[in-house]
């Protein structure tokens, strides 16, 4: 939007439009939807974090382990992939969250043939 000022020295608001045309340029409100649905993914991406990250927390405080896990420790190589998986995906909000000294590190795999 700008302003325009008339021949009565009136300010009057005029949306920006293509040349010859009365509507708006498409761009403006592409971009409003672009922006939009980028927020919500990271709503959602923050969100899934904090939900995961503090069930961990929860579970490794049962277990007074210091590190936590995404999800609960299986001695398979689907549990590896899925856990280091959310590991690598969260890991800038992993940083964040030590870096304000919320978080937690993340733990080791557990050594399975010990007793």
């Amino acid at each position: 939007m700008r302003w325009s000022l008339t021949d009565d020295t009136v300010y009057t608001r005029t949306l920006m439009c293509e040349p010859g045309s009365m509507t708006p340029r498409r761009g403006v409100y592409t971009q409003r939807i672009v922006i939009g649905l980028l927020a919500v993914l990271l709503m959602v991406y923050v969100s899934s974090y904090v939900i995961m990250s503090r069930r961990g927390f929860a579970q490794s405080d049962d277990w007074e382990m210091e590190g936590f896990y995404f999800l609960p420790p299986d001695n398979t190589d689907e549990w590896r992939f899925w856990n280091y998986g959310l590991v690598r995906f969260y890991y800038p909000l992993i940083l964040i969250d030590n870096g304000l000294g919320t978080g937690r590190p993340i733990a080791s795999e557990p050594l399975w043939g010990l007793n």
